[in-house]
């Protein structure tokens, strides 16, 4: 195996199968996506507080000091959604998603060259044919392995999530009648 030293060096030797690989996990993700596919953050996120505002009639003034408010509510509430804090509208919303798009696939890409370049050098090979050919297989059918395994997890993380929405629900009642029936203990040692 080469020896390097500076992070120049490492790239002089392993640009071609970055490259080709990179090129390699483009078709993958245009194959799966028809389209290049920028990242995406989904947050599912619900507060109707503003559609109240509208409907009620209040001076210029009330009305703006009201929307400040409820902005600032908004915003404390989108916040502690965002820390895994929910209620009201958002306690059966889906968790947030994070999709990378082109840029994950690409980093996927660097990954597999990286890996089909060693494995050329390893073999003893020195021909840049097998280099290309490899990277480029390898940026391919790399991403196409990573994504069967993204698209199990992606739906094994909605079901665990809906699971401990169910769990949470269930506990929450749980405590809602052990106080009740604190309460109901407590009332009848009032009366004796």
């Amino acid at each position: 195996m080469e020896d390097f030293k500076t992070l120049v060096e490492l790239w002089e030797i392993y640009k071609v199968a970055i490259l080709v690989s990179l090129v390699g996990a483009l078709i993958g993700h245009y194959k799966r996506n028809s389209c290049i596919l920028l990242p995406i953050v989904s947050i599912d996120y619900k507060f109707k507080d503003f559609k109240r505002l509208k409907r009620k009639s209040y001076s210029t003034f009330k009305k703006g000091l009201m929307g400040l408010l409820i902005t600032l509510k908004a915003f404390v509430y989108f916040v502690l959604y965002l820390v895994g804090i929910r209620f009201g509208d958002n306690k059966d919303t889906d968790p947030i998603l994070f999709e990378l798009g082109v840029i994950g696939d690409l980093i996927i890409g660097i990954g597999a060259g990286v890996i089909a370049q060693s494995t050329i050098i390893m073999s003893g090979a020195h021909d840049q044919l097998s280099v290309v050919v490899t990277a480029l297989l390898a940026g391919f059918a790399g991403l196409s392995y990573i994504q069967k395994f993204q698209k199990e997890s992606l739906d094994h993380a909605g079901i665990e999530y809906r699971a401990k929405l169910a769990q949470a629900e269930e506990y929450a009642v749980q405590i809602k009648k052990e106080s009740s029936s604190n309460q109901e203990v407590a009332a009848t040692r009032e009366k004796i």
